[in-house]
């Protein structure tokens, strides 16, 4: 089967704390080195980090995976989640999760992303349903896997290993996600950073790509 392809994309404005870009890329390409090796998986990181270079990636697909490294938030006021991209300038632009769901709609055989943003996976104090992650499944996005804290590179690497993995082999996303959570506690087992990822479906089987037709 052609393998699981894999939009990577990491947001890194010049005027917020900035993010070590070759470190974040490193872990996830550690993540999945093997996996580019036998074939499984295919990772390509977006160049920039505007909604612009996002929408161009797009359009260079098919891809199955979008895998967000950067910052985001939780806005009261608006009772949405927000991840923060770059404008034109290199600034900072916080988009919400609606409209990111909007951007990464129509574009098949995209069904899964994955939010490693600070707080992406933190729900409102009025309504859990607004946390970015919720929006983007209720927009339309069949699975969306956030974590919701910082974790330590270890438990990062095994996360997305096993993670990736599962799904290069044709298993189910909640299943996917109980072998990271494993691989996660054999890793590390003396942490709960196991406990870190949270998986939003809107599937019914879980079943995101079948692996003869990928």
């Amino acid at each position: 089967p052609a393998p699981l392809r894999i939009l990577g994309m990491v947001a890194n404005p010049s005027d917020i704390e900035p993010l070590d870009v070759a470190h974040e890329k490193e872990r996830v390409e550690t993540a999945v080195a093997e996996l580019q090796t036998q074939g499984l998986v295919e990772l390509v990181w977006l160049e920039g980090d505007t909604w612009r270079d996002l929408q161009r990636a797009l359009y260079e697909g098919p891809w199955h995976i979008f895998h967000f490294i950067g910052h985001g938030f939780f806005d009261v006021q608006r009772d949405e989640g927000f991840v923060v991209l770059s404008n034109e300038e290199g600034k900072a632009n916080a988009l919400g999760a609606s409209r990111l769901a909007h951007l990464l709609a129509d574009h098949a055989p995209l069904r899964m992303v994955l939010l490693n943003a600070c707080e992406s996976g933190k729900g409102g104090v009025r309504d859990t349903v607004s946390s970015t992650a919720s929006v983007l499944v209720q927009q339309g996005i069949p699975a969306v896997l956030a974590m919701q804290y910082e974790i330590t590179d270890q438990a990062a690497v095994e996360c997305a290993r096993s993670f990736y993995q599962a799904l290069a082999y044709g298993l189910p996303v909640d299943a996917a996600m109980t072998e990271a959570r494993k691989g996660m506690r054999m890793e590390s087992p003396n942490s709960l950073e196991w406990g870190v990822p949270v998986l939003y479906m809107r599937t019914t089987n879980g079943v995101l790509f079948e692996r003869q037709a990928v």
